[in-house]
């Protein structure tokens, strides 16, 4: 393990800093939008909270497919960065845009046939149209959020990240706004409940793919990227370059979310309440988790962009001095969640029922908090230096072999309930920071031994 010196050790942690931290308002601006759906539905009853945590679920899993794919262009940018290949960013750029039509149409099918299955599953049949109706809405929005998140990724690629947060502080209170009149029914709207929410959403993706145009079509920052300069028919080359980076992404983000959706589902056959407490607890969850995530967006840029300048010692420092940094925090957050379980969950729900087995799983959480905040490091590191496929097979077992295994069996096979699904859950995410953590030890101990470092920091 290299370890960093103290002038290293500022440098990187600057470096993370600066392209991390609009990442993280971004972040938590994002998930606001979520705890502000989950306050506002929770306020209609527990058919409405209950539809829009399996909606919701169901989207993140399909959306984070998806996305994974289009997260290829991340590393991508940042390495043509780093190398001042600045041409190559805005045509990567155009066939990321075209990625963008093609998973769009799947993820809008898919979409659109989830009630069938959410029968299946023994959800009920109340909750299970709602749901549908939350996805449906939703739909609409699906080709504009997928628009912004490749421009996204090429600005973070290239390390310019402020646009990012003013783009989305400006859609979360005109999101929250929509949101809000078509749940309620305000301004001549008809009360739509929580289909209400997954249409404000999907106007409000539309909205950011606008202003994140826009900006990159107007800014002097992005002129010599020449993104918009014209558009190229598809280039099956590029985008198979790309599909091939992205797709293990993708998968590995849907085996976590597709986790998490069962999960949701497993809760949904244990009672309304039992569901509403979980939302509860992973949304606050999901709430903390921005801030190691945002961090861990800005580790693959910073790692890849040193990848680019052929600096691989760099690389790994950072690599290292990013996953310390995240789990730090996370380990704070897991203390305050620890102590402040009860507080926490009063904010949300008054229901006692709800409110005592909420408190029980946010013991839970805590744990889990820490585990996943060095996982997520590890695997945007792996990702700046391009590992995607290795990683993809690890968490197949990680989520599965281990999470979704302890989970049904503690939680149903058992009997535990939901306290048993969530150590399923915590066990899954430890499990993938300590093998995830350790291939990126032997991935940049590979790199360094056959001398791909010219820069010898």
């Amino acid at each position: 393990m290299i370890m960093p010196r103290p002038n290293h050790l500022r440098s990187d942690l600057g470096a993370i800093l600066t392209v991390g931290g609009p990442l993280i308002v971004n972040n938590l601006s994002s998930i606001g939008v979520n705890v502000a759906d989950t306050l506002m539905a929770a306020r209609l009853g527990s058919t409405q909270l209950a539809a829009v945590a399996i909606g919701s679920g169901v989207w993140i899993a399909y959306f984070l497919l998806g996305l994974g794919v289009i997260m290829a262009l991340g590393p991508t940018v940042a390495q043509h960065y780093g190398g001042s290949r600045f041409v190559d960013i805005g045509y990567d750029t155009r066939q990321g845009l075209w990625l963008t039509l093609l998973v769009s149409l799947l993820v809008i099918i898919a979409m659109r046939t989830v009630e069938p299955g959410l029968r299946w599953m023994g959800i009920d049949p109340a909750v299970s149209i709602v749901a549908q109706g939350y996805l449906d809405a939703m739909s609409w929005g699906v080709i504009g959020a997928y628009g912004y998140h490749t421009l996204k990724q090429m600005s973070e690629g290239v390390g310019h990240t402020i646009p990012i947060m003013v783009v989305m502080g400006v859609s979360l209170p005109i999101n929250i706004f929509l949101n809000y009149s078509f749940m309620h029914g305000r301004f001549a709207w008809e009360p739509m409940g929580a289909i209400g929410c997954g249409l404000g959403n999907g106007i409000s993706f539309w909205l950011m793919f606008m202003m994140i145009s826009f900006y990159t079509a107007r800014s002097p920052y992005y002129e010599p990227f020449k993104i918009w300069q014209r558009l190229e028919r598809p280039d099956p080359v590029a985008l198979r370059r790309l599909v091939v980076l992205g797709l293990p992404i993708g998968i590995s983000l849907f085996m976590q979310s597709g986790l998490f959706t069962v999960v949701a589902l497993l809760m949904g056959t244990l009672g309304t309440a039992t569901l509403a407490a979980h939302q509860i607890v992973l949304n606050y969850s999901g709430l903390v988790f921005m801030i190691p995530l945002g961090l861990g967006m800005a580790i693959t840029v910073v790692v890849g962009q040193a990848v680019g300048r052929s600096d691989v010692v760099g690389a790994t420092r950072i690599g290292y001095t990013g996953v310390c940094m995240c789990s730090s925090i996370s380990l704070l957050f897991g203390v305050t969640t620890f102590i402040f379980a009860e507080e926490i969950t009063r904010v949300y729900v008054v229901d006692p029922g709800v409110v005592a087995l909420s408190v029980s799983l946010f013991k839970i959480a805590a744990l889990l908090q820490i585990g996943d905040a060095t996982q997520v490091a590890a695997a945007f590191a792996l990702r700046g230096l391009k590992d995607t496929r290795v990683p993809m097979v690890l968490n197949a077992f990680n989520y599965w072999g281990v999470g979704f295994a302890l989970a049904y069996g503690l939680g149903i096979y058992y009997g535990f309930g939901a306290s048993g699904i969530w150590i399923g859950l915590t066990a899954a995410l430890w499990a993938a920071a300590g093998l995830l953590l350790g291939r990126f030890v032997i991935v940049t101990k590979r790199m360094l031994a056959i001398g791909v470092s010219v820069n010898q920091a």
